[in-house]
């Protein structure tokens, strides 16, 4: 490629690559709530994602993922609960999330839901560990959610409760995340089929529990292999159920 064609290359991929980077911006829960979401894509993408993120917080890991989405074509907007605040340990951490408001939480990843579809996008939401339960509890709350996304997190086993489910969920777990994660996979999976509910399940052999956070564990238990498998799966999995 000639120098001027490379200049009118770099000229045209540079704003998409400045769309994909995550900007800060605030968003309404109701009248009197304001929280911050991180947010990066085509404005006009035909599809979206909502991101809940894990006991950390907004973490380079989370910022990663939601540029990671937008980068594929997705809207993705990924949810500060913890109000600017982030956390490097798992002392600092597990204090912010136990500070959650829990009804208030519900109401800030609805009104994100409801910003991201406000341009009748195919939505899907997905939330990592501490984030994957809400995000599963936003999608029984959400008919417009269209798939759901929970890396290892957890789950809901109630089959009654799935049946409100309008898509499909997609489950990543390590074999290694706590003695009983492959048998409550294993639930989970029965509990969508009595449902009607379709899910999708992975156990990874050999990874722990948030092994894509390298913060988790000081990065011990950090598996870059497991991680690069799981968003394979994740990317394969939102393409098939958001077209």
């Amino acid at each position: 490629m000639n120098l001027r064609l490379y200049a009118i290359a770099v000229a045209l991929l540079a704003p998409l690559t400045a769309r994909a980077q995550p900007t800060r911006q605030t968003l309404q829960a109701d009248s009197s709530h304001s929280f911050s979401v991180y947010v990066a894509g085509r404005p006009d993408a035909t599809a979206g994602v909502v991101l809940v993120h894990d006991w950390f917080g907004v973490s380079p890991f989370f910022l990663a993922a939601v540029e990671r989405l937008a980068r594929h074509g997705y809207r993705a907007v990924g949810i500060d609960l913890y109000a600017g605040h982030r956390a490097t340990s798992h002392e600092q951490a597990g204090a912010l999330m136990r500070g959650l408001d829990t009804a208030l939480v519900a109401r800030e990843i609805d009104a994100a839901v409801a910003a991201l579809t406000a341009r009748q996008r195919k939505l899907a939401v997905m939330g990592f560990s501490m984030g994957a339960r809400l995000a599963l509890e936003a999608a029984l709350r959400n008919r417009s959610i269209r798939a759901s996304v929970e890396w290892y997190g957890e789950t809901i086993n109630d089959p009654d409760r799935l049946k409100s489910l309008a898509g499909p969920v997609l489950l990543l777990v390590g074999s290694k995340d706590g003695p009983s994660a492959a048998q409550n996979a294993a639930t989970f999976s029965k509990a969508a089929d009595d449902a009607r509910a379709a899910a999708e399940i992975y156990v990874y052999p050999g990874a722990a529990h948030a092994f894509a956070q390298p913060l988790f564990n000081q990065g011990r238990t950090y598996d870059p292999v497991a991680t690069d498998v799981a968003w394979r799966l994740t990317e394969n999995f939102l393409r098939r159920r958001l077209k």
